[in-house]
């Protein structure tokens, strides 16, 4: 095999490895939050927010 041949086999399989990281990363992150939070805009003032559920005051 030449040096490029190589190189190419390298990269298919790193694309892979990115790509079934990417995967289990999506089903991990929409266990631990909701939809309703993953698709707000709302940015900062996340100290109140526990995987995706708001804490109501007092209640901790």
């Amino acid at each position: 095999m030449e040096f490029w041949d190589i190189l190419v086999y390298a990269a298919w399989s790193a694309s892979a490895i990115m790509l079934v990281w990417m995967v289990v990363d999506a089903f991990m992150i929409s266990s631990q939050y909701d939809e309703e939070y993953l698709m707000s805009s709302r940015e900062g003032g996340e100290d109140d927010v526990v995987h995706g559920t708001h804490l109501e005051e007092g209640n901790v």
